[in-house]
């Protein structure tokens, strides 16, 4: 049940896991405000009657007026690509930690603060039957994992006045999402690329069902001052990519490509980028992530503590993406 005078903000409102969290909030009877850029893209969330705020995170523009009478925040944006690891730190950690702290400057009656952090904050497990839980040594592998543990450790710093719970979501997939549709579009071009001999196993979790987890640490007094993984089961790159082509009705023709050709390609899109001006998807701090074998987080805490409970298997949530994919024109 919402606060009946709860007004909701929500950072990276436009953004993919963003606007879903927006639209759930509003089925839910909270008012949201939406912090957003003024270059921003609004196509998803324009037509839905929400308040507007434009800041920088980056810059620190615009906060007091964004966390101005908030209730609860959402802290969902943040910097995946960029070019240097100062870059990251800047608008990931110090970003995250001047937004806390000016609302914990103007909002004394703040509810609850969330950070959407990542399981990248924490680094690849171990090996396949070592999943990471919520005690387990951060060992980030890539500058955008240092910046959100960095983030992590300056709002925990704040614990004594910051109503405080994180959330580290496994890799995040579903409806509007970009980076997952490459897999999509390859296996929709007939290609199955797999990386090295030794299977890959990895966390993932559907945006809906992180919505869920997210509003659970919002209404939830356990969740207060805690920490959690967010995932769904466990799965290799070869059931996923199954998963996939079953979604999409194609027998894609499978390519395993040695890790080693990873680094040349990188760094021939990296020059192709800075071309046109943009962060390449495919660079050395990317290589980092895709060389490692195991991406595994456990989501029991949040199960015992929350009552947190995946509502899709990998097919079902795989197959309304991929119908998602179609409508909208992707494939």
């Amino acid at each position: 049940m919402s606060d009946e005078n709860g007004l909701v903000l929500v950072t990276g409102a436009n953004g993919f896991l963003g606007s879903h969290l927006v639209e759930a909030l509003l089925a839910r009877g909270y008012r949201v405000r939406c912090m957003v850029r003024r270059s921003s893209d609004r196509a998803y969330i324009q037509h839905l009657s929400v308040e507007w705020a434009y800041a920088d995170l980056a810059e620190g523009q615009g906060l007091q007026e964004a966390c101005l009478d908030a209730w609860a925040v959402f802290h969902c944006a943040a910097l995946t690509r960029a070019p240097d690891r100062d870059t990251f730190m800047r608008a990931n950690a110090q970003g995250t930690e001047a937004l806390a702290q000016t609302c914990v400057g103007i909002n004394p009656r703040l509810h609850r603060f969330i950070y959407v952090s990542s399981l990248a904050a924490c680094g690849p497990s171990p090996g396949e039957d070592q999943a990471h839980h919520e005690d387990c040594k951060a060992k980030p592998v890539t500058w955008y994992g240092e910046s959100k543990l960095a983030a992590e450790q300056a709002l925990l710093d704040m614990r004594d006045r910051l109503p405080l719970t994180i959330v580290r979501p496994a890799p995040v997939f579903g409806p509007r999402d970009r980076d997952f549709f490459a897999y999509f579009d390859l296996v929709n071009r007939g290609l199955n690329l797999q990386l090295g001999r030794e299977e890959r196993y990895i966390s993932l979790i559907y945006v809906h069902d992180l919505v869920r987890l997210l509003i659970l640490a919002l209404e939830r007094e356990e969740a207060l001052g805690q920490s959690y993984f967010g995932s769904n089961a466990a799965h290799t790159h070869t059931e996923l990519s199954a998963a996939i082509a079953q979604a999409l009705g194609k027998r894609p023709l499978q390519i395993t490509l040695p890790l080693a050709v990873l680094t040349p390609i990188a760094w021939w899109s990296v020059v192709q980028n800075r071309v046109i001006g943009r962060p390449a998807l495919l660079n050395d701090q990317r290589v980092r992530d895709l060389r490692q074998r195991y991406w595994l987080c456990s989501a029991d805490k949040a199960r015992t503590a929350l009552g947190f409970l995946p509502q899709y298997d990998l097919q079902g949530a795989v197959q309304e993406t991929a119908d998602w994919y179609r409508e909208e024109g992707w494939l």
